[in-house]
């Protein structure tokens, strides 16, 4: 089953529920997401490098500086 219909079949179970169970449920998930929030993932910045390298493989990097401080002026 896809995500959408997996949210699709708990949006509609909680529909059914009255007005306090929702008011539950919906403390339960901002306690859920305040804690997802609480763990932030280390970056490693080394994975970055090379990033975008195929980029400026043809490019001829003192023109490109030249030209766009030209357009400075």
């Amino acid at each position: 089953m896809s995500n959408t219909a997996n949210i699709n079949t708990i949006i509609q179970e909680i529909e059914s529920l009255d007005y306090n169970s929702k008011i539950n449920v919906m403390s339960k998930i901002v306690s859920m997401l305040k804690r997802a929030k609480a763990k932030p993932t280390a970056l490693n910045i080394t994975k970055l490098k090379g990033l975008g390298k195929d980029i400026w493989e043809d490019v001829h990097v003192e023109s490109y500086l030249a030209k766009e401080r030209e357009a400075w002026d």
